[in-house]
């Protein structure tokens, strides 16, 4: 729209000028040819000599001129017009024409988007100025949909996959005990049990992300000192990791944030089951807090295999495993981290992944604002 207005006002100053000039020499045309002989020659004496606006030059032009317009006149003006509208409606053509094939690109793209095509884009190369912004704005937003397509497809089969084996261990054994295959005598209430908890884990989880994604989740917040709540956390681990040896490492400097202790727990266990999950026999859990700039910095940082460099933006979809701990077989819903993810924004703060640089594993870290 700049370029346009440039180009327009441009033209009319050109135009305007041309007109300019072109009227003075026809008027001086027109008043030459009524002129006798000898008022002629002197007035082209007066136009060589460089006296072009002396009052001799005005006193001929006022004598011999018409001030009426003559048809010829008017034909004059009606041509400086004609040329400036076809001048200026030319270049306005091109433009507008050049304006409007992004816009109808990004238009065609949007059906497209709209049909189920999530995956088309629009040439950046194709506009500058607003019509790039739009262009870029219109790419950003379908990628955006595009990977909130790619999430909620895997949420879905995760969701089935999760609800499906606990659904069908109870579908089975319930058959068992109504047709009196299974004694109900030996422990069979506990078994049963065990599976709805998981059921019933799953649906809370599920329950709390939808509350995270749409801003809902109430926090009761209260000042709390974040090595009590990873103290805590890593002796309740302590027990479980007993089956798979490893040693903790602990770091704790005082660091006290607004938060909820409840989520905290939850955030940080979380971090830390899935340490224990990678870390090897014999190996050894890091665990530390410090604070830095104005933020509680937790790490948690372990000597397992870590992760494929392509996965690390997968790592805190729902649902989603690594191809190494489907092999392996490592149990997880593939929630734990999301949910980690999600409490962590709620409170204002980030997490985040990474390899070690120094040997195998991985360490996560959570930032949260000091209170």
């Amino acid at each position: 729209m700049v370029l346009l207005a440039a180009l327009m006002t441009g033209l009319t100053m050109f135009v305007g000028l041309g007109g300019y000039y072109a009227a003075m020499y026809y008027r001086f045309d027109n008043v030459a040819r009524h002129m006798p002989p000898k008022a002629r020659a002197e007035l082209d004496w007066l136009v060589r000599s460089g006296q072009r606006g002396s009052d001799r030059y005005y006193d001929l032009f006022n004598r011999y001129g018409d001030d009426g317009p003559r048809i010829t006149d008017l034909g004059f003006i009606a041509s400086i017009g004609l040329i400036s509208i076809l001048a200026g409606g030319g270049i306005a053509t091109v433009v507008a024409r050049r304006i409007s094939r992004p816009v109808t690109a990004v238009a065609r793209a949007a059906a497209q988007v709209s049909a189920g095509d999530r995956s088309v884009r629009v040439d950046p190369r194709g506009g500058s100025g607003e019509t790039g912004e739009l262009i870029a704005s219109f790419n950003r937003m379908a990628a955006e949909i595009e990977a909130y397509e790619r999430e909620r497809t895997v949420l879905t089969a995760g969701i089935a996959h999760e609800l499906r084996t606990p659904l069908t261990i109870l579908k089975g054994r319930l058959h068992g005990l109504a047709d009196g295959v299974i004694d109900p005598a030996k422990g069979e209430a506990d078994r049963l049990l065990r599976q709805v908890e998981q059921l019933s884990t799953l649906v809370e989880d599920l329950r709390t992300l939808a509350h995270a994604d749409a801003g809902e989740l109430e926090l009761e917040r209260k000042p709390i000192d974040l090595g009590d709540v990873l103290r805590a956390a890593v002796a309740d681990l302590r027990a479980s990791s007993a089956l798979v040896p490893v040693a903790w490492t602990e770091m704790y400097v005082p660091a006290v944030v607004l938060g909820d202790r409840v989520r905290l727990t939850q955030i940080f266990t979380n971090i830390l089951t899935n340490a224990v999950k990678h870390a090897p026999p014999g190996s050894r859990i890091a665990v530390s807090l410090v604070n830095a700039n104005g933020r509680c910095v937790a790490s948690v940082i372990d000597e397992g295999d870590g992760f494929a460099p392509e996965d690390e933006h997968r790592l805190f979809i729902p649902f989603w495993r690594a191809g190494a701990d489907k092999r392996a077989g490592r149990p997880g819903s593939g929630i734990g981290l999301t949910l980690a993810a999600k409490m962590v924004e709620a409170h204002g703060g980030r997490i985040a992944a990474k390899n070690r640089a120094d040997r195998s594993g991985a360490c996560f870290s959570v930032s949260i604002p000091a209170a």
